[in-house]
């Protein structure tokens, strides 16, 4: 922390030729030019949380949950210890090892297993596993209070025969709990820093209770070298999968790591993700990338709920939604029937995808009411506003990987994006009105309304569109304001998709943007924020968001990262282009910076440019160039607000 006092640090000898600076609350400062930073680079990420990596000084922190996530992968407590040490630019006091070393002492010793739809407490010794039952909240969750400390094999028997050679090696304590208290036994361990891993043995499993999936990755598929270390970590020790999570960038192929987790595990396989699009997108990806029988792929969504076919005998994969898991209303029969298989089945792996939502009060209970044997969360933005982010160490388990966006952009494997944020003059008569909302009625909605329509932002937004257009590029427009949306896309008459649109309508426009060229600019609202496949997408103009979601911006951002083809790189240095609008003098400025941080952690800079400087702004041509035009959006949009509407 800057407050924090570092004059006591003692410089080792040879201090100049080390890379990093470790300080006494466990903050790690990276010097990058040091000729091996991508190796240190490397084990920073295993052992540590990122705080901020611009290009050439980087923070990390290190703290019991990395900790526990590099034990969960493989790397030894003591190994992390001799690195630091020869790393460091100062000396490491005894007390700082020690405490390392204590943290440690616990981690990865502790695991919940679930066989035969039951869940066991499993740790290396019986020390351990007391420790955990006097926890009053774990020892309410015990069936069996009277036998906490019951030895038992950590595996089934292989099958074909149950000879000593043929079991686990080591015995360990176990104990049984309530499958209804998962949730509250995950959050216990992880109070007493004690988090328990959850692995599945899968090449150990019986085939009778849970079959094998017909399905491979196929062979022309080509996976990355980042994507292969990504799930080297969850296979780190051979035939069994960790539970985690890997925190990839949006379009570096976050689908392609679950898809082949799945056909790792090859048994039953739940994807969980956002929006039914996604569940389609899904769908396509597993025909795509391998050789699994269309007729083993079930979809549960508001228009699909095809009931699982020999569900005992034949393992499948379904995708479905949070919502539709997570509902807890009356159902219709069909979804009745489909629940209450999922539910009654084992499912070798459960794939979350934008698990950053798996927090909500709504939708993590979910994690805990399938009976998966081990769980991969994916996201591209492992953060919160609530800071529930915290929660998905023990819901879902440790992060067992996460990319670099800057490396992954210098490999190629990511578009060169310009960020630039264009601060917007308000027009007299919106700032008028902003000023009379703020000072004497005080009414929030209004001024944000105001700050979202106003016509300087608009005109900036049209010219853009052209600019863009006569490029040939395919650009996004983002509005969270649907008034906004609807009466500027038919304004400027381009397709808009928002939560009213229905899914057919939907996939008819993205299909439209994606493979024709009389369709070059779509209207998004929030719906596009997450979960959406839109790869030739090369410009975003953001002209309304959630307030300071650090969130929103980066999943937005993403939408354009997919890498772009070479001819289109030939244009200039930069092949995407990020523009955030914002009113000036108004409160959206303080939303807009704060919606900056989590990207400008990552390296990204935005640079500021004034409406002023875009030439050709006079262009009498503009939808909201006159006066007149500009008044009647404020009539409008105060109307809107009285209604309700835009929020």
């Amino acid at each position: 922390p800057a407050s924090a006092d570092l004059r006591s640090l003692v410089l080792v000898e040879g201090h100049a030729r080390r890379p990093v600076w470790v300080y006494p609350s466990g903050r790690i400062v990276f010097e990058t030019w040091h000729p091996r930073s991508a190796d240190v680079t490397d084990f920073l990420m295993a052992v540590a949380e990122p705080v901020s990596r611009p290009e050439l000084i980087q923070e990390y922190q290190l703290t019991v949950l990395s900790l526990n996530a590099a034990v969960s992968t493989g790397i030894d407590v003591e190994v992390i210890v001799k690195i630091l040490v020869r790393l460091s630019k100062n000396v490491l006091a005894d007390s700082f090892l020690s405490s390392i070393r204590k943290q440690g002492r616990f981690i990865g010793k502790s695991k919940l297993m679930l066989r035969d739809n039951r869940h066991f407490l499993e740790c290396s010794d019986r020390e351990l596993l007391n420790i955990l039952c006097a926890d009053p909240i774990i020892a309410q969750s015990l069936l069996r209070p009277d036998l906490p400390t019951a030895v038992e094999p950590t595996g089934p028997p292989r099958e074909g025969g149950g000879g000593p050679a043929e079991l686990r090696a080591e015995a360990v304590a176990s104990a049984e709990i309530n499958s209804l208290r998962v949730e509250e036994v995950k959050a216990a361990a992880h109070r007493l820093q004690m988090p328990l891993l959850q692995e599945y043995d899968y090449r150990m499993d019986r085939t009778d209770k849970n079959p094998p999936l017909q399905a491979h990755v196929k062979p022309e598929i080509a996976v990355r070298a980042y994507q292969k270390q990504a799930l080297s970590k969850m296979f780190s020790v051979d035939g069994v999968a960790k539970s985690g999570i890997v925190v990839l960038p949006c379009g570096a192929g976050k689908t392609l790591v679950g898809i082949s987790a799945c056909c790792r595990v090859g048994r039953r396989c739940l994807v969980l993700t956002s929006t039914s699009v996604a569940v389609d997108q899904w769908r396509r990806q597993f025909q795509l990338f391998t050789t699994i029988p269309p007729e083993d792929v079930y979809m549960l969504t508001s228009d699909c709920k095809r009931p699982i076919e020999d569900c005992e005998r034949r393992a499948c994969v379904l995708i479905s939604t949070y919502n539709m898991l997570g509902y807890t209303g009356k159902r219709s029969g069909e979804t009745e029937l489909l629940m209450s298989q999922i539910q009654q089945l084992e499912w070798g792996l459960m794939v979350v995808d934008e698990v950053q939502v798996m927090p909500a009060k709504t939708f993590r209970t979910v994690a805990t009411t399938v009976k998966a044997h081990s769980i991969l969360g994916l996201t591209a933005t492992l953060v919160r506003e609530d800071n529930l982010v915290y929660d998905l160490h023990w819901l879902i388990g440790p992060k067992l990987y996460e990319a670099s966006w800057q490396q992954l952009q210098d490999d190629g494997f990511l578009s060169r994006v310009r960020c630039v944020e264009v601060w917007c003059e308000m027009s007299k008569a919106f700032f008028d009105e902003y000023l009379r909302a703020e000072d004497v009625c005080r009414d929030a909605n209004l001024r944000r309304a105001l700050w979202t329509c106003n016509p300087t932002k608009l005109t900036v937004c049209e010219y853009l569109i052209r600019f863009h257009e006569h490029r040939g590029d395919k650009t996004i427009v983002f509005s969270d304001n649907i008034f906004l949306l609807e009466e500027y896309a038919k304004k400027l008459g381009r397709y808009y998709i928002c939560g009213k649109v229905d899914m057919r309508e939907r996939m008819q426009i993205l299909g439209a943007f994606q493979n024709s060229s009389t369709c070059n600019t779509i209207f998004l609202s929030k719906v596009g924020d997450n979960a959406i496949d839109i790869p030739n997408a090369s410009v975003i103009v953001q002209i309304s968001s959630h307030y300071g979601s650090r969130r929103q911006e980066a999943q937005r951002l993403g939408r354009i990262l997919r890498p772009k083809p070479k001819e289109f790189d030939a244009k200039s240095k930069f092949n995407a282009f990020f523009y955030s609008l914002v009113s000036r003098d108004t409160q959206e400025m303080y939303y807009a910076n704060r919606r900056q941080q989590f990207l400008v952690e990552q390296g990204y800079n935005y640079h500021v440019l004034r409406d002023e400087s875009v030439h050709k702004m006079n262009d009498e041509s503009f939808v909201y160039h006159s006066e007149e035009a500009q008044l009647q959006l404020l009539k409008l949009v105060m109307e809107s607000v009285r209604r309700g509407e835009g929020q």
